[in-house]
């Protein structure tokens, strides 16, 4: 039995597959990021492994270490040779499932099970040849050794060769006349035509010429007339036919189910450390989160929303890291200032390291401390819905609501400019309250929002406000940072750029 990798010994939960969305997914464009894993290995599954955080911190360490195996170069290759040999097999079997000619089909069959079997055999010995930190994976190559030793997989090996080796050993003889085919077993004693018209050609041979032959690739299959002929063979030699016949029958499920759940779990982890590739190419920092099931302190440096990300380094853009630091008797983090000021993106930046974090992959930023939440609750904009005959404010209101029925104080909120559709006077009364209620749930929350008196309202609330990061165009130029949302921090930034500062003035008037 080769044991899980991202599970451990206790294996996958059941109803994996059968996970939905979270409904943070959408809200946080997780799904985006889910999407960009499964655009390349539509073959697979893998959108359950990345729906499912995990609440364990030490499972969480134990898939750090995969993840840290998998980066070096050396386990990369090994790696990427096990699951792309089980991606072509997967991709034979489909055409295989499109060949009506029985006896072509029982035949391709077995060389799939026997590339199977090499498949194997190489993935075992070359695990032993490369250095496996973890635990996880020294435990799926001591598997490894133990299955491709077993009886079962010691007969399947045997049959399958034996069974190539006879089918080899077929001769027969073939006679073209009057457009019929005739097969007849094969004569020793007739001579052999190739050999002679290749000696009587070799003379031509010496001399340089160019190469006419043209590769028929097995997976073409076979027209009528060769089909007609291998029938013809296998009923001149039924034994090793029925034989093949056989064979398929009984090995129709001949990938144990571990094996290619295996192969799922390794492409999962490769897909998401490829997604990041390009990332970290372009600079940006990535790093393994120091995890906690008990300490609620966040403390995160450069860290950035990944599904922004993917698209910026795809365009060649410049993508803002921030700074995110939640500790002691703080809250939250009340976030203001300019629109387009990297507000939302710092919130989505801020749900998405902590589901990340709890998949046990890289996560954006350079160093990150984190809390493993029972769940990430997040509020957005929707747009408004006839079929409720609420308005919006209602609507938010019922919406949270359901958000602090839900939230526990393990939970991670993520509100985005709540109360927007209400005056300014009704919408402070509406955050403080709200406030208070996620203060007495000892929640962890980023809350975005344009009432900038929120961070002043409860002691447990930081504030951070929105300033110009660097030159460039404004809308891509902001880095959110601590400071109090006094509604001049941005205008301050602006002047500072422009050199129009009273410091700065007073410096050039007095030269």
């Amino acid at each position: 039995m080769i044991r899980s990798v991202l599970f451990g010994s206790s294996g996958p939960p059941a109803g994996l597959d059968d996970v939905p969305e979270p409904e943070h997914f959408r809200d946080l464009n997780l799904d985006q990021v889910a999407a960009a894993l499964a655009r390349d290995n539509a073959d697979l599954p893998l959108t359950p492994y990345f729906r499912l955080p995990l609440r364990d911190a030490g499972l969480v360490r134990a898939r750090q270490q995969v993840f840290r195996d998998l980066e070096d170069t050396e386990v990369l290759a090994v790696v990427e040779r096990f699951t792309a040999a089980m991606r072509r097999m997967r991709r034979r079997l489909e055409m295989l499932a499109q060949v009506r000619h029985a006896p072509q089909r029982q035949r391709w069959f077995l060389d799939i099970v026997l590339t199977h079997v090499d498949t194997l055999d190489a993935f075992a010995a070359e695990s032993h040849q490369v250095a496996l930190a973890s635990p996880a994976l020294r435990g799926m190559r001591d598997d490894l050794g133990a299955h491709t030793a077993s009886g079962p997989f010691g007969a399947l090996r045997r049959a399958a060769r034996d069974l190539r080796d006879r089918l080899d050993a077929v001769r027969y003889d073939m006679l073209l006349r009057d457009g019929r085919v005739t097969v007849a077993p094969r004569d020793p004693a007739d001579d052999d035509f190739t050999a002679r018209v290749l000696a009587t050609f070799a003379r031509f041979g010496a001399r340089a010429r160019r190469d006419y032959r043209k590769d028929l690739s097995a997976d073409l299959g076979l027209d009528e007339i060769e089909a007609g002929v291998l029938d013809l063979v296998a009923r001149l030699c039924p034994e090793v036919f029925g034989d093949l016949a056989a064979f398929a029958v009984d090995h129709a499920d001949f990938v144990p189910a571990d094996i290619a759940r295996l192969d799922r779990e390794l492409r999962f982890c490769l897909a998401y450390l490829s997604c990041l590739a390009p990332l970290r190419a372009a600079g940006l920092p990535t790093c393994y989160p120091e995890v906690s099931d008990t300490d609620k302190d966040l403390v995160a440096h450069d860290v950035f929303d990944l599904a922004l990300a993917v698209d910026l380094v795809a365009r060649g853009e410049p993508v803002v890291c921030n700074d995110v630091r939640l500790t002691g008797a703080e809250r939250v983090l009340v976030v203001s200032g300019p629109n387009q000021g990297g507000k939302t993106t710092l919130s989505r930046a801020f749900g998405q390291l902590h589901h990340l974090a709890a998949l046990g992959a890289p996560v954006p930023g350079s160093q990150v401390r984190v809390f493993l939440p029972d769940r990430v609750l997040t509020h957005y904009e929707r747009a408004e819905s006839l079929d409720t005959l609420s308005g919006k404010l209602e609507d938010e209101l019922r919406r949270l609501r359901a958000l602090i029925d839900l939230a526990t104080p393990d939970s991670v909120l993520v509100l985005n400019e709540i109360f927007a559709s209400t005056t300014s006077r009704d919408a402070q009364a509406l955050s403080k309250a709200v406030l208070d209620t996620l203060v007495g749930l000892d929640v962890r929350c980023l809350w975005v929002s344009f009432v900038d008196e929120l961070a002043q309202l409860n002691p447990a609330a930081v504030s951070m406000v929105s300033l110009l990061a660097g030159e460039g165009d404004l809308a891509r130029g902001y880095r959110v940072v601590r400071a109090p949302a006094d509604g001049r921090a941005y205008a301050h930034a602006v002047a500072e750029r422009h050199g129009l500062t009273y410091a700065q003035l007073k410096a050039r008037i007095t030269r």
